[in-house]
């Protein structure tokens, strides 16, 4: 079954509970609903296409909101949520204002609406730990006590990939918004709380998602001046020895070119990492062509990698465009 047939029947379910269902019955079908929509998330990983990841997403996020206004507390829609406006933000809005960030945009629809779909993924996250029992207040006061985020997470979270995962894409959410608005030193100063979360997921679940802790340690470390605590060469050991463990996922290569090598001004690393994603790039186009009897590249062993990859290539080829002014 197609990505596209699968949200077709869910929206025909959604509709014809809304015209015939109690309330009861629809609650319960809600709930059926959400545990498959959460797990049509990963199903949406192996889009190797970002075109049709970019215009096919929304209307699901849509259905979503929709799901979610009969069944505000269904902890399995909430993440779907979480991730799925988290995922949009990073992989389509931040990708293209890419282009407007090297053309030193200074207004930027593209960030504006990595910003929204952020807040609105961060506004799910708080509802989701507010069902767990932990308010934003809790997490802000959490800071000047011993064990800090991750004490109060551990108290109140069972340890399970879906509590991981609503808890890493809210995260990233707030991260993201963080990083777009450097200048609203009220948003920055709860960064702290980000690399708390982020410390909870990973000393659990360190290898989830292909990588998505030590892509955030590596920037976190990378990003930030070292009068503010950063040390860019551990980033850099941290994203070299991610590229070392998972070598098909080239979202790690290209995390490093943009959050290391290029505010370092690292040309001949820049060079090396060129070398390999210009290969990568035509296997990329190569796979998508689907032509029959082909052999399978090793680098598409893993079906979920593909939408990491295809994020991957969209923005290199950004970055290869504006190469010879950012070096």
């Amino acid at each position: 079954m197609t990505k596209g047939h699968l949200f077709l029947q869910v929206l025909s379910l959604f509709t014809l509970l809304l015209l015939n269902s109690c309330g009861t019955v629809q609650n319960i079908a809600v709930g059926t609903t959400g545990s498959l929509m959460y797990e049509a998330t990963k199903g949406l990983e192996t889009q190797g296409n970002w075109e049709n990841f970019k215009d096919g997403t929304l209307a699901n996020l849509t259905l979503i909101d929709g799901l979610l206004h009969l069944k505000p507390s269904d902890s399995e829609l909430l993440v779907t949520a979480i991730k799925g406006y988290t995922g949009y933000a990073f992989a389509v809005n931040e990708t293209l204002f890419l282009k407007d960030y090297y053309q030193d945009k200074i207004k930027s629809e593209n960030k504006n609406q990595a910003i929204y779909n952020y807040a609105k993924a961060f506004g799910y996250g708080l509802r989701f730990l507010e069902s767990e029992g932990i308010s934003w207040d809790t997490l802000v006061r959490s800071q000047n006590q011993d064990g800090g985020v991750v004490e109060v997470l551990d108290n109140h979270l069972s340890k399970n990939m879906l509590n991981y995962e609503g808890v890493l894409f809210a995260a990233q959410a707030l991260g993201g918004m963080i990083n777009l608005e450097k200048t609203d030193m009220t948003l920055v100063a709860n960064l702290p709380i980000v690399k708390g979360m982020f410390d909870w997921v990973c000393a659990n679940e360190p290898t989830i998602n292909f990588g998505t802790c030590k892509i955030f340690y590596g920037t976190y470390e990378a990003a930030r001046p070292k009068m503010l605590g950063g040390n860019p060469e551990k980033g850099k050991e941290i994203f070299l020895e991610l590229i070392a463990e998972q070598p098909n996922n080239w979202l790690a290569r290209v995390a490093f070119i943009q959050y290391y090598i290029i505010p370092m001004l690292e040309e001949d690393d820049y060079k090396s990492q060129k070398y390999f994603m210009e290969t990568a790039l035509r296997k990329h186009y190569k796979e998508l062509l689907g032509k029959p009897n082909r052999p399978i590249e090793k680098d598409f062993s893993e079906p979920r990698l593909r939408l990491y990859q295809s994020l991957a290539i969209k923005r290199y080829e950004i970055i290869k465009k504006f190469e010879e002014d950012l070096f």
